[in-house]
């Protein structure tokens, strides 16, 4: 089923936090990458400039150099790790709210790209109660 398996994505990217960023709507997710990049400037300058962005490979480089990070530049990490933590969980909640609507309006929807939050916008007038308030709820969280 398709709620199952966005909930599968939703749980490894918890377990992965920085590394599955696109579960993540595109507001949030650049809220925590701009926050680990403002507390990090440095370390990313001196250790990552050559690293591609992107799929988490950023935040693999200061995992990689963690035993020459500023105290800054951790807390900024940890509390970034911390947001999308929040967030994730957010968007798990949704998605054991939504999983009855989500596979009878958003079947064939391919995961990623807020396309399946994009789904239950459209059909909006037509999800169960749980699944409208938790949705609309985590809509005005993740902005």
């Amino acid at each position: 089923m398709l709620a199952e398996k966005f909930k599968l994505v939703a749980k490894f990217s918890l377990l992965s936090l920085a590394l599955l960023f696109p579960m993540v709507p595109a507001s949030a997710q650049q809220s925590v990458a701009e926050f680990i990049r403002e507390g990090c400037k440095e370390e990313l300058a001196q250790y990552c400039d050559s690293v591609t962005p992107g799929r988490g490979r950023i935040a693999a480089c200061l995992l990689a150099h963690n035993d020459k990070l500023s105290e800054g530049c951790e807390l900024a990490f940890e509390a970034g790790v911390l947001q999308l933590s929040i967030i994730l969980n957010t968007v798990n909640y949704v998605i054991e709210q939504c999983s009855s609507d989500i596979d009878e309006y958003c079947d064939g929807v391919p995961v990623g790209g807020e396309r399946i939050a994009q789904c239950l916008s459209k059909n909006m007038d037509k999800l169960q109660l749980e699944c409208k308030t938790a949705f609309s709820q985590a809509k005005e969280d993740l902005r």
